[in-house]
């Protein structure tokens, strides 16, 4: 396992093992129906070829998990951070009990990579075309490329979906077989595996929220940008905690956003902690920190603050003043206008 001080700092090809994250499956006659009552994206609508963003909400709408969902063969996969999703895991079985759908933790039988754009011909070469061919490793390439599409491919073994990151990259779910077969062509190409603070600190850079637990069940979707991602159906029906959802975004009432900062040096950082944002002479409490990514000489994280905040708005760590910062410019919109909906008097 490789580190590096910076990002950067990181080589052109790499790739990064996801022991931190969960997979999540729902497979059965009521897979779709249970999940599209929970999940803030419409899964009724979701194809083969293609990856969402999706919250996942309390019937308060306060969040428990975010990630990324996408079909895989007969399964529906639930890709997020292991703190949050044992969150996800707990209130899905809960409610799932009386629907035709099962649900599992995957985590141990599946292996997670992250794998740059310019790796992915490298991770799956060698590969049966039974299992990948070449116009999906392609297809898979050149949409994280474009950073936009979260493009997507499943076969009996492999899962493989473009993520959108700023430095984008593609996220495979391999069975223990595959898994070797890319930890062999890694190796056979000198291929250098980095920690996994590495995708975490990619996330945050492109601001795509994960929640550790501190933040489990405390935000509505959009105070942590879910709606920039695409990760909310306004025009789905019923599910956890939708009225919240919806009435947040048609009332314009969202006055928090996420915002990611990078610190040129590794300081000792933690998920919880406040930021203070000066004010004239004086300082207040901003807003509380949700991720952290630390590298050898860098320190990323992202705060959920007021949805005004400006790329020239300094800001502290409240319980290290001496340490001062700007968050960074939005690489997206948040912006969201109210509803033009009148409700009729009777």
């Amino acid at each position: 396992m490789s580190s590096i001080e910076t990002l950067e700092a990181l080589p052109e090809k790499f790739a990064v093992r996801l022991d931190n994250h969960m997979l999540i499956t729902l497979e059965g006659e009521q897979a779709d129906s249970y999940l599209q009552g929970q999940i803030t994206v419409n899964v009724n609508k979701l194809t083969a070829d293609f990856a969402r963003h999706y919250a996942h909400c309390d019937n308060k709408g306060k969040t428990w998990s975010v990630g990324y969902v996408a079909r895989f063969n007969s399964k529906i996969a639930m890709i997020t951070n292991k703190a949050s999703g044992a969150h996800s895991l707990a209130q899905l079985n809960k409610y799932g009990v009386f629907s035709k759908a099962d649900i599992i933790d995957e985590s141990n039988a599946y292996t997670l990579w992250f794998v740059p754009s310019s790796t992915v011909g490298d991770a799956l070469s060698h590969f049966p075309s039974s299992v990948v061919a070449q116009e999906d490793i392609e297809r898979l390439a050149a949409a994280s490329e474009q950073g936009t599409s979260l493009a997507s491919f499943a076969s009996d073994s492999l899962l493989a979906f473009q993520t959108g990151f700023k430095h984008s990259g593609v996220v495979l779910v391999l069975t223990e077989e595959m898994a070797q077969q890319v930890q062999a062509n890694l190796n056979q190409r000198n291929v250098p595996q980095l920690e996994a603070s590495i995708f975490d600190a990619l996330q945050i850079e492109s601001v795509h929220p994960a929640l550790a637990e501190s933040a489990v069940a405390e935000y509505v979707p959009q105070m942590i940008n879910v709606q920039a991602l695409d990760g909310i159906d306004f025009d789905k029906g019923c599910y956890m905690g939708q009225e919240v959802v919806a009435r947040t975004r048609f009332l314009g009432k969202n006055k928090r956003a996420a915002y990611s900062f990078t610190l040129p040096m590794r300081v000792d950082v933690k998920e919880g902690d406040s930021l203070e944002k000066q004010l004239g002479d004086n300082w207040r409490v901003a807003g509380k920190i949700i991720s952290v990514a630390t590298l050898g000489k860098e320190t990323h994280f992202i705060a959920v603050l007021t949805n005004d905040t400006t790329p020239e708005d300094l800001h502290r760590l409240a319980d290290q003043t001496d340490v001062t910062c700007y968050p960074n410019a939005l690489p997206y919109s948040i912006e969201q206008k109210a509803s033009n909906i009148v409700k009729k008097r009777r």
